[in-house]
């Protein structure tokens, strides 16, 4: 038995737990640079404000009922997420993190797994304040299927069996996880409008239209495990990391901090799955929203000479790519550092002539890697990444890291 442990509305719910007078009223959290919905409450739902919709296309709507608007504040709902994870990781042997928000755990063997779930749930709503929705199925995209309808149930837990065909009817076909709306309209051209009608189609018929892959949703509908439970991610094969700026950027200083600033979160992705990169790409575009602006975008890449995770190394070549391709008179709007072809740390060949093995500066990137974990990112950084950061990204109506930083803790008295 599989479950799916998704939290409700993760973002909102995050807000509302430092902010309870925040209950009942509609809310959304916004996406980089308060652009878009990309959270909404019930509430918020009731009122028709889409998902993903511009915040300046629902601005008066939001006025006009009262609607609380937060811009995204990754580091509380990072940290938030992992004590969700802390306290499912109790309730059974076998877990895979699917993404911030949503845990599949192995109940197999557990006696009563619908009643563990409802127990799960109510732990981790003491303990967090998260609200959480359990799906229960032989199989994960079962399991999928019934978190989407346990979230319109009073008890917020539901069980699926493959046969259960009064519930499983229920749900559209684009609902499906692994269908999606491409698919979903292929799907409905022959018949297949629900996830039943899926469910019991011949294979053949699936498989022309989705191959394998489509297939194996197929088979996980009618009880057939085709997913295994990966308790370990796998490693990346290439990480980006590329942000908006907050105003426009046309001096070629301030695209080198946030590009430094790119390159050394990217590099802490790799170096916590303990990867190197082998090769790097730096981008950079203006608005092309903007029509009656000059428009500019480049990018380009460097194989290196042997796999490092070195933030010093890889901040100075990506500096060097971003001058080759910056061009004065343009109003830049994103930039980006991706790593490429990451390799595993442990299994690297090493270079007779190795150039860049100092282990003196290895030790000092470890130290100052330490100290911007344990003390925050503030505490230590590279001098390329800058001090004022004009650039960064818009938030304005973020709240406070409450968990995180120690100058944002409420003050009680």
């Amino acid at each position: 038995m599989i479950a799916l442990a998704d939290c409700n509305n993760f973002y909102v719910s995050c807000e509302r737990v430092f902010r309870p007078s925040l209950e009942g009223r509609p809310v959304i959290v916004l996406s980089n640079n308060d652009g878009c919905a990309v959270a909404r409450s019930n509430e918020a739902k009731a009122i028709g404000i889409p998902m993903g919709a511009p915040f300046h296309q629902i601005k008066r709507l939001c006025g006009g009922n009262g609607v609380v608007v937060f811009s995204s504040n990754y580091e509380l709902y990072g940290d938030m997420s992992r004590r969700v994870v802390s306290v499912l990781s109790r309730f059974a042997p076998e877990m895979e993190i699917y993404s911030i928000d949503e845990s599949f755990l192995n109940l197999g063997g557990l006696p009563d797994p619908l009643g563990l779930s409802n127990r799960m749930r109510e732990t981790v709503g003491k303990w967090t304040g998260i609200p959480i929705s359990v799906g229960l199925g032989k199989t994960k995209t079962l399991a999928k299927l019934a978190n989407k309808l346990a979230k319109k149930e009073k008890t917020g837990c539901l069980q699926i069996d493959e046969d259960n065909r009064d519930v499983i009817s229920r749900v559209p076909i684009e609902d499906v996880w692994g269908v999606g709306r491409r698919l979903s309209v292929r799907l409905r051209r022959i018949g297949l409008q629900d996830a039943w009608a899926f469910a019991s189609a011949p294979s053949s018929a699936v498989r022309a239209i989705g191959g394998v892959t489509l297939e194996r949703t197929q088979r996980e509908l009618a009880g057939i495990s085709c997913l295994e439970m990966e308790e370990v991610p796998q490693p990346r094969k290439n990480t980006c990391c590329s942000r908006s700026f907050g105003k426009p950027v046309t001096g070629l200083e301030e695209l080198e901090e946030a590009v430094a600033n790119y390159a050394v979160r990217a590099i802490r992705k790799i170096r916590s799955e303990g990867s190197l990169a082998c090769g790097l790409q730096v981008f950079l575009t203006t608005n092309r929203f903007k029509a009656d602006q000059p428009q500019y975008s480049n990018s380009r890449t460097l194989a290196l000479d042997e796999p490092t995770d070195d933030p010093i190394r890889i901040v100075g070549n990506a500096k060097a790519l971003l001058g080759s391709i910056y061009r004065k008179g343009y109003a830049y709007k994103k930039a980006g550092v991706l790593l490429l072809d990451l390799v595993s740390g442990r299994s690297t060949q090493g270079l007779l002539f190795e150039e860049h093995g100092d282990g003196r500066r290895r030790d000092f990137v470890n130290a100052l890697e330490e100290v911007a974990a344990r003390y925050g990112q503030s505490a230590g950084f590279l001098a390329a990444q800058g001090v004022r950061r004009s650039w960064s990204m818009k938030r304005e109506s973020r709240t406070a890291r409450y968990t995180t930083c120690w100058d944002e803790l409420p003050m009680v008295g």
